[in-house]
């Protein structure tokens, strides 16, 4: 397993400029490339300049280093240096995967980034969570939750996007069960999900489809019940991102079960 260059104790505190804001090698050693990440995004943004190399980013990091009194200036040795390359790379890396930074038309000497329009927002709110929440949804969701839930989610707006999501799963329910529309919430999924109800897998031991009751149950109550009823904001979009992929298991249920009772009754 690959380790990355370890900073001696003693260098530490040696201070370099990534994009002209300083950091020690002893927090570059310690960086995830999470953080990282977020530090070169946040230098990006508040520079005035079109694009940045890793060339560019070591090599002033290498040239122009301190001691952590900020007046002695000295050059990183060859066995410092790769902590730097590591740094800028994996933040860079991590950057890239997330749509933060992307490349310029100036890409002559190498490629060149700058911050996509993501990343400025990602910057302002010194925060990338809305970006890492939003990857979760990037695979193929159900297509109501595509036309539904990800819109609202993609704009900002978690509670309506979770309202959204779980609001299909019991328009779903209603119609695959064939329930009247007065029938709704926890009531209709323990009805339709019930030992010998009409979405029930009678194949299934009757603790399983129980089990299967109770998860709609659950998050009808927990999640589609309280935004229904009142002003809910979720803080969380990674949190909101979890219950839509979970609506979007919930509607691949009922479509199972919409199926069989269509064999069934053929």
């Amino acid at each position: 397993m690959y380790a990355k260059p370890k900073v001696a104790q003693a260098d530490r505190l040696i201070e370099v400029p990534i994009l002209g804001e300083w950091i020690s090698l002893g927090d570059i050693d310690d960086a995830s490339p999470e953080v990282g990440g977020m530090f070169v995004l946040s230098a990006m943004a508040s520079k005035e300049r079109l694009g940045w190399s890793a060339a560019d980013i070591v090599g002033t990091a290498r040239a122009r280093a301190r001691m952590h009194d900020g007046h002695s200036t000295r050059a990183l040795t060859s066995l410092q240096t790769p902590t730097v390359e590591q740094f800028v790379a994996d933040a860079v890396g991590w950057l890239l995967a997330r749509g933060l930074i992307g490349p310029t038309a100036e890409a002559q000497y190498g490629p060149h980034w700058m911050l996509t329009s993501d990343g400025r927002a990602a910057a302002e709110l010194s925060s990338a969570t809305h970006i890492e929440a939003a990857m979760r949804l990037h695979a193929d969701l159900h297509p109501v939750l595509n036309a539904s839930a990800r819109p609202n989610f993609e704009r900002g707006d978690y509670a309506t996007a979770v309202f959204s999501a779980t609001q299909q799963v019991e328009i779903a329910v209603r119609e695959a069960a064939g329930f009247e529309k007065r029938q709704l919430g926890v009531p209709m999924m323990r009805d339709a999900f019930k030992p010998g109800g009409p979405l029930s897998d009678a194949d299934e031991v009757v603790s399983e489809q129980e089990a299967v009751r109770d998860l709609f149950v659950g998050a009808i109550g927990a999640f589609k019940n309280p935004t229904s009823h009142r002003a809910v904001e979720f803080d969380s979009p990674v949190e909101a991102a979890s219950i839509i992929h979970l609506a979007d298991l919930l509607l691949r249920i009922v479509d199972r079960a919409k199926a069989r009772r269509a064999t069934e009754a053929a």
